[in-house]
């Protein structure tokens, strides 16, 4: 590994300590847990989108040998609604009742129907294929617009209508004040030099962990309930499968893997998958093991996006907005998963829907309608995709209109100073938008890029550049996380030293491929003045790690890599402590230093003890300590903010198009971050890396095609095309050092969660340039060569240049 100059391995680029494993074949995935005798389970899933259930035929898979227990929805009816307060966030939402499997109608192709229990899996995929349902089809309710239409189908049966959320984020409070906000934006939007109204779309799409979902659930009457989870959300899991199990959080245990195939969210909601596993674990009382397939999770999971931006923006002369008007639709399919229920998604991105924006007055609706689609699950860039897409397209809008450079709009248009709170009420603490973005085009060299565009239109060629940016989540603290998902937002950490000077981290946040690992025992080491590879990490394990709200929200590197350092310090003053009562200093800790291995009593550097001597000292001969204190080194830390915090950036792209086919190539692309403190680089440039890949994925290729009957045509990965290695650019990073982040002890900002968001706006912005000669704009996605083709030939035949 290396060392640093006085131990400092904050900032040190340290290849990833569990790297080694995961290369050499000894990585531990959901696939390598085995309990001897486990059954296995499987699914029988629903092959209509809306049905009435009129009967289920499970006699020939009960009669096959090795079949253990076939179960239905209507053995299970007398379960509760598995939509518990637990699960649910105190918003004010219409919560639809769902169950550990469908009961008497199907809402969405793929929803379970029945279970196989057998000895294996080969037995109980053969079973599952015998299981016979008639339905009786049902209307489709196939998008968020057919939803909400006059005299639609109900998706829900004890519903009036398919409105599950609607939302006014904006002018107040009170319906009255809200009424006014709005009256006083349409009289601004009257008033100003310009105004542009456009639709803009975003398909469904989202995440694809390498690893699928998986359970695994032991009963024993003395332990209580084990289970192997792949959740993101372990704890939250925890008290979620105590209140709908009705069992104390003392008899439950959840495990995850110590390795994951990511997750981007997808593993982060309450499954009834997860529930139905651990009920037939206890009714049996046998081990009930369930790992999705890749077919299973295309079809149920893994769903984002999938919203509708209606924007009417009001500017001056100068390209400054005056006001923005925008009315969003999201459709939030059946909405039967824990915790998100599909609409905390789109929710959030029209929460945060003015961006790195400095917009004066705005009027910002949305509403989320159900439909017979699977329910939308967490992905990166959390709801935000899409509203970052409206906006960054309606900022190069603005710039046409008055003929100025996209740039220069935005730099007019940005926050300029923080702290800034938005008319939503999104809070952005710290940092500088401009200088991120600034920094950025320095690393374009942007003036170049402008001559260099004329020339190459000169000779025929398209190339475009296009812009998008980023106010995004930084981890949330409570303040926030308890209204939006019943849930705590602070960071966890136990450090425990033994007596041989190691370290041992426990923390509730289960990796998903993020390297904390590393990260952990470089802030660690840092502290005590030791080396990385004398810290261990334990995470997740709900039986031995302290309360966490789980890897979501990029809360790692600012909330939980904070309370390892915080839990740190407390343990350095109590060793500090300890060394100036043995040599009868008057000094505190601030008069020690930790580091290459020793504590050393600065004033007089000839007073050291090692590390190891002085962590004996307290554990092993804890006498004649200092009055009142113990012996033992152990601390927890919650760490918590009273305001978010959020991270900037700024991403750009440069394209070049073929206007005779429609093809086109990414020749640059760059993401621009400010993260304040960077504890690793590789760490960091490794999830930009993936964000970005991610973003330009869910742009260019990923789609959830449904039919007109519902039918998923995207159930496999030849036609859900994921980008490859060779459809991916080099992403250049460009680190913009504007301070530390002055909210927390390291100075740390996250960086894991938001990096998707500005890349559909820099796409579809680059694409538009490009082609502006032939006056083509892309405002929907995904962007793909036959629909530009089609685009260019129409702006020929209406008089655009050949």
């Amino acid at each position: 590994m290396g060392s640093t100059e006085g131990g400092n391995w904050v900032g040190a680029k340290l290849k990833r300590k569990e790297d080694l494993r995961l290369t050499t074949g000894h990585g531990q995935y959901f696939g390598d847990i085995k309990v001897p005798g486990a059954l296995e389970l499987v699914f029988v899933r629903s092959d209509r989108a809306h049905a009435r259930i009129l009967s289920i035929d499970t006699a020939a898979a009960e009669a096959m040998p090795g079949v253990v227990a076939v179960i239905t929805g209507q053995d299970i009816k007398h379960f509760k609604n598995l939509s518990q307060p637990v699960v649910r966030a105190i918003v004010p939402a219409h919560f639809p009742d769902w169950y550990m499997l469908e009961i008497d109608k199907v809402k969405h192709f793929g929803a379970p129907v029945a279970a196989v229990i057998a000895r294996d899996k080969y037995v109980a995929e053969d079973a599952a294929e015998t299981v016979h349902v008639a339905y009786e089809d049902l209307p489709y309710v196939g998008s968020a617009e057919a939803a909400l239409a006059p005299g639609a189908p109900t998706v829900h049966d004890d519903w009036d209508d398919n409105l599950i959320l609607e939302m006014n984020f904006t002018g107040g409070e009170t319906p009255k004040d809200q009424a006014r906000n709005i009256s006083e934006v349409d009289q601004i939007l009257d008033a100003s030099d310009h105004v542009i109204s456009q639709r803009y779309q975003v398909h469904r799409c989202g995440a694809m962990p390498m690893e699928p979902r998986g359970f695994m659930a032991k009963w024993d009457p003395s332990d209580g309930l084990t289970i192997w989870s792949t959740t993101q959300r372990p704890h939250v899991e925890r008290v979620a499968m105590a209140d709908l199990l009705d069992l104390p959080t003392a008899k439950i245990r959840i495990i995850p893997p110590r390795d994951a195939g990511g997750g981007f969210g997808v593993k982060g909601p309450v499954y009834r998958e997860t529930v139905l596993v651990a009920y037939m674990a206890m009714k049996l009382g046998r081990t009930v093991r369930w790992q999705e397939d890749r077919q299973e999770h295309l079809t149920v999971v893994g769903q984002e996006r999938d919203q509708i931006h209606h924007v009417d923006v009001g500017f001056d002369n100068n390209g400054r907005i005056t006001a923005l008007r925008t009315r969003s639709l999201a459709d939030n399919g059946d909405g039967a998963n824990g915790i998100y229920h599909g609409f905390l998604m789109p929710m959030t991105g029209a929460f945060m829907f003015p961006n790195t924006y400095d917009v004066p007055r705005a009027d910002i609706q949305i509403k989320v309608a159900v439909t017979n689609k699977p329910g939308l699950t967490p992905a990166r860039s959390f709801g935000a995709y899409p509203t970052r897409f409206a906006i960054e397209r309606t900022l190069d809008k603005i710039a046409a209109a008055v003929g100025k450079d996209p740039a220069e709009v935005r730099l007019l248009n940005f926050v300029q100073e923080t702290p800034y709170t938005t008319l939503t009420g999104f809070y952005l603490d710290s940092g500088s938008i401009v200088a991120v973005f600034k920094d950025l085009m320095a690393h374009m060299d942007y003036a170049n890029f402008r001559i260099e565009q004329k020339k190459a239109r000169a000779e025929g060629r398209h190339i475009g550049i296009g812009f998008g940016t980023g106010a995004e989540f930084s981890g949330i603290p409570s303040v926030d996380f308890v209204p939006m998902e019943n849930q705590p937002g602070y960071g966890a950490a136990t450090v425990r030293l033994d007596p041989r000077g190691n370290a041992i981290v426990y923390i509730g946040d289960p990796t998903q491929g993020q390297g904390h690992e590393t990260t952990t025992a470089q802030v660690v080491a840092s502290e005590f003045g030791i080396h990385p590879n004398d810290v261990t990490l334990t995470a997740a394990d709900t039986n031995t790690t302290p309360f966490s709200a789980g890897t979501a929200a990029a809360r790692s590197g600012p909330y939980t890599m904070n309370a390892v350092a915080q839990a740190c310090r407390v343990l350095k003053e109590k060793m500090a402590a300890v060394i100036a009562h043995d040599m009868d200093l008057v000094a505190d800790v601030d008069d020690f230093e930790f580091a290459n291995g020793y504590v050393t009593y600065v004033p007089a550097d000839n007073i050291k003890q090692s590390f190891r001597e002085i962590t004996e000292r307290i554990i092993m001969a804890p006498i004649n300590l200092p009055p009142g204190m113990e012996g033992g080194l152990e601390h927890t830390t919650c760490f918590d903010t009273d305001h978010g915090l959020i991270a900037f950036c700024a991403h750009a792209a440069v394209v070049e198009v073929d206007a005779t086919t429609g093809q086109f190539k990414i020749l640059r692309y760059a993401a621009c971050e400010d993260v304040g403190t960077v504890i690793n680089p590789l760490v960091v440039e490794g999830q930009i890396h993936g964000g970005a890949i991610m973003g330009i994925s869910n742009a260019l290729f990923e789609q959830f095609v449904h039919d007109e009957n519902g039918q998923l045509l995207t159930a496999d990965l030849e036609t859900y095309k994921v980008i490859s290695a060779a459809d991916a650019p080099t992403i250049e990073i460009v680190h913009s050092d504007n301070g530390p982040c002055p909210h927390t002890p390291l100075g740390t900002r996250g960086v894991g969660e938001g990096t998707p968001g500005p890349v559909p706006g820099a796409l579809a912005n680059a694409v538009t340039d490009a082609l502006s000669p032939f006056g083509v704009e892309v405002n929907e996605l995904p962007i793909r060569p036959s629909k530009l083709w089609r685009m260019i030939r129409n702006a020929q035949e209406a008089g655009a240049p050949h």
